[in-house]
């Protein structure tokens, strides 16, 4: 039995020479979504200690950020850690300083980019990535997959073969010529006395590491196959230059034999063979790899494709289930980033917030059910779903409650209809009185922006009527109106701080509650306290 005796062939010069050049990085874009609250990539892979330089950018109308955090982080934690101490998450630009932390951007504003250059973790590992913008971590994640090298041949050898074929031959029925161990455990082509009109037949074994789908690529010139056991996992057959080609096969977890045949006709020869499995990067199993083996690594894409509604010159109606708002919702939408529900159940304003209107995709494109919450930020509800009128007869008299799918008492819904801009009026009527509801933006929520909610009641109001503003919640009286702050609202798993500055003529504090006495006209105005920086960010990577 005879060793291979070496001689340097194409490719295998370049492959053992070290590298003279300098590592360039590996470019990643990584997007957010426009009005989606998403990035647009929920998974990143690189190989241990690569160069990378990613490229972040923000096309959405509202402020992000991308934080690396280290393996098992619990990054909505994280978050909410930070944000218990406000003001200095604010200094901060919501930026977190945790150790868990190993890689920021900066919060860039709407429509800015940054780029970011770094060396990839050495150990190989998932390390999620978040954003930590207020409100925002609960659905903008992902994970960076640091993806080490994969099992390799063991016990390998080789049998070579005489003959001129124009395809994969039947070697079972051949005579080799010689046999050997191959060194390294590295499929190559090292022979000093055959260049030309000859075949490879290289066997060993290989450990698949789970169940699963794996990726086998060959670069042959010319035909090639690899069997794993009793499986043909990857063929390209032919006389034919050495090119990428890949297949993929499921697996199951265990030790396997490996056979991997080649032929070479004439001119060039080139062997490489490569695989990759989920929890592992591209690994050669050749000692020759062609230029850009690694090339073409695919980042996953956010799986949920939304519907984003953004809202352009006129409002934007959404009509469906919105969570917070129960199951009668309109949603309405401005395109300066103001937004609010209205409930035709409890004839009710019910929710405002601030930035990306809605996500309609889980009922107007998938249809799938539930309630859908609002895309953007600062989301405030200031009363629970209750019936906005009543009669008081006393400060200590309890509100009226709503029971779902059961009508108000007093109340009948009349619909809505549309001013020349497209902004809606809503119509009911309460023990006789007509009320029309209508409510507007002012500004652009990059700018402060409020909401200016204004109601016409035509009729004979009964004594003691009162409109309710907030309820269950922290008033405080400022020059500005009244500052309220109320529990945190939870929607679908996402927390928002619930704080709103509200503005009404009239209004009086009645314990936790916020009310207006009920007239012929009332305007009531809602703004937000400058928590968030819209218009700057300074704080750079680290």
């Amino acid at each position: 039995m005879n060793s291979l005796r070496p001689l340097l062939l194409s490719g295998f010069l370049a492959a053992s020479a070290p590298a003279l050049l300098a590592q360039e990085p590996v470019q990643i874009n990584l997007k957010t979504l426009t009005a989606q609250m998403k990035f647009d990539l929920s998974e990143l892979v690189v190989s241990p200690g690569t160069k990378v330089k990613l490229v972040f950018e923000n096309p959405d109308d509202m402020p992000h950020n991308v934080v690396f955090c280290q393996p098992g982080t619990n990054v909505e934690q994280l978050v909410m850690k930070m944000l218990e101490k406000p003001e200095e998450a604010l200094k901060n630009n919501f930026l977190p300083n945790d150790p868990k932390v190993w890689l920021k951007s900066r919060l860039l504003n709407p429509h800015e980019k940054q780029e970011i250059e770094f060396t990839a973790p050495e150990k190989p590992g998932n390390y999620p990535y978040v954003c930590s913008f207020p409100g925002h971590a609960a659905s903008m994640q992902g994970v960076l997959r640091v993806l080490g090298e994969g099992p390799k041949l063991e016990n390998l050898k080789f049998a070579l073969y005489h003959g001129s074929w124009k395809s994969l031959p039947d070697f079972t029925a051949l005579t080799p010529h010689r046999t050997g161990d191959v060194p390294d455990n590295l499929v190559q082509l090292n022979f000093d006395d055959y260049k030309n009109q000859y075949g490879l037949v290289f066997t060993g074994t290989i450990k698949i590491p789970s169940n699963g789908e794996y990726t086998f690529y060959s670069a042959s010139d010319d035909g090639c196959r690899i069997t794993v056991g009793d499986e043909q996992v990857h063929k390209h057959d032919g006389i034919h230059p050495a090119e990428i080609k890949e297949s993929k096969k499921k697996l199951k977890k265990g030790e396997y034999p490996v056979r991997i045949e080649y032929f070479q006709a004439e001119g060039g020869a080139a062997l490489y063979v490569g695989w990759k499995g989920e929890h592992f990067d591209t690994t050669a199993l050749s000692k020759w790899t062609p230029e850009n083996w690694k090339k073409g690594v695919q980042q996953k894409t956010n799986e949920f494709v939304g519907l984003p509604l953004e809202p352009k010159g006129a409002p934007t109606i959404y009509r469906n289930f919105i969570a917070g708002a129960g199951n009668r919702s309109i949603g309405v939408g401005f395109e300066g980033g103001m937004n609010y529900a209205w409930s035709a159940e409890t004839m009710n304003f019910t929710m405002a917030w601030r930035g990306a209107f809605m996500d309609a995709a889980r009922h107007w494109r998938n249809r799938g059910g539930g309630h859908q919450p609002p895309a953007g930020f600062d989301v405030v509800r200031p009363t629970d779903l209750v019936p906005p009128l009543a009669v008081l007869e006393n400060q200590e008299s309890v509100w009226p409650t709503f029971t779902p799918d059961q009508p108000l008492e007093g109340y009948a819904w009349k619909g809505y209809d549309l001013d020349q801009n497209g902004v809606p009026t809503f119509h009911y009527t309460w023990k006789g009185v007509q009320v029309d509801e209508k409510i507007e933006s002012t500004g652009d929520f990059k700018k402060g922006g409020s909401l200016v909610r204004t109601l016409t009641l035509k009729g004979q109001l009964p004594a003691k009527s009162f409109l309710l503003l907030s309820q269950k919640a922290k008033l405080t009286s400022t020059k500005e109106g009244y500052a309220v702050q109320g529990e945190k609202l939870n929607l679908n798993g996402t927390n928002y701080e619930n704080q709103i500055l509200i503005k009404a003529p009239g209004a009086t504090v009645s314990g936790s509650s916020l009310l207006v006495p009920a007239t012929e006209k009332i305007q009531i105005s809602y703004t937000w306290p400058e928590m968030h920086p819209a218009n700057h960010a300074t704080h750079t990577a680290q």
